[in-house]
């Protein structure tokens, strides 16, 4: 695993990790975190392949409806490098995220023949048990991490289909 330093799977997020490598082709794992997307909580790994974030639930609702169930829910989110059209750093450990707006795999554009653009705000979480001073680190360092893979995995290229789930 290439997971960078202070970003390890803290042990409450291991199932986490583990459910998102299985479902969707993360590549390579570089940064794990809590991770808010908008307003709900949740976990997010994101890889040399792209980005994937799955709602924070209970091990219980899990059971009851199943991980495959969370896709079709729109609990979960993957995103391929090439459907990022840009990281904007933020303060404070925020990063918006600008993506090419995809509707069951197909991209969508507007009247000038240009993606469509969605955004996402993301912001990360303490782990449990987590020192505040490692805490802050990361999370004054996660607008560099995320630009960083931006740039170097961002594509030139827009495929018309694509498995990102928005």
């Amino acid at each position: 695993m290439t997971i960078k330093d202070d970003w390890e799977v803290s042990p409450d997020n291991f199932n986490w990790f583990e459910i998102i490598l299985g479902m969707d082709p993360i590549g390579d794992p570089i940064i794990t975190s809590k991770c808010r997307l908008g307003s709900n909580k949740g976990f997010l790994v994101v890889g040399t392949n792209g980005i994937s974030w799955r709602i924070k639930i209970s091990w219980g609702e899990v059971l009851l409806v199943g991980a495959a169930a969370f896709i079709n829910l729109g609990k979960s989110k993957w995103v391929r490098w090439h459907d990022v059209a840009n990281i904007i750093p933020k303060e404070d450990g925020f990063v918006k995220v600008e993506l090419k707006k995809r509707i069951d795999g197909a991209l969508k554009l507007d009247k000038k023949g240009n993606p469509k653009i969605i955004r996402w705000s993301l912001r990360i979480g303490q782990n449990k048990d987590e020192k505040i001073a490692k805490w802050l680190s990361r999370f004054y360092t996660f607008n560099d991490i995320m630009l960083d893979l931006f740039n170097q995995y961002q594509v030139e290229t827009n495929p018309l289909i694509s498995d990102s789930r928005m």
